[in-house]
């Protein structure tokens, strides 16, 4: 054979080989098409319920919402539940600042009556220690003086610590 000739009919096989690959080809991508006709869905398009953006949706189903509406509803949710979870900390840390507060003011209630009634007690006992002497002064002396001072006292006490 002519090396020409064989170089034609090389080629010429080539192309019949081509020819049936692209046949075998397309045969299948037909058989697949028939088959994918049958599983292929119809889709309708309709306007978002919420934002108004169309979408594709499975005819008779329900769905007017779309799935970017849906995924941020879902968000709006976690930072709501953020945002409540942050509430209650708030609540709770103003809570235990009032209570220390009360505790405080228990405590100045406390020292404030300690001091009250400290007071209280040393006017008593002052009064106390003036009678007492006055009364002394009145069994050395009997002198009217003593006796007119004591009588003051002891009305003044009767009207302070009644």
């Amino acid at each position: 054979m002519n090396p020409k000739k064989n170089k034609n009919y090389i080629s010429k096989i080539i192309l019949v080989k081509y020819h049936n690959l692209r046949f075998l080809v397309d045969a299948m991508e037909n058989k697949n098409n028939d088959e994918s006709e049958k599983k292929k869905l119809l889709l309708e398009l309709i306007n978002c319920s919420r934002c108004g953006n169309p979408f594709m949706r499975k005819p008779g189903e329900e769905k007017t919402i779309c799935d970017n509406c849906i995924k941020l509803e879902k968000r709006k949710r976690e930072l709501q539940l953020g945002l409540f979870d942050k509430v209650i900390e708030v609540e709770n840390k103003m809570e235990q600042s009032i209570n220390e507060m009360k505790n405080q003011l228990m405590v100045s209630r406390s020292q404030f009556n300690k001091e009250f009634f400290l007071t209280k007690i040393k006017r008593r006992s002052d009064a106390l220690k003036k009678s007492i002497e006055l009364v002394e002064k009145i069994e050395e002396t009997n002198d009217e003086t003593y006796l007119e001072e004591y009588k003051k006292l002891f009305n003044r006490m009767k009207e302070e610590f009644s």
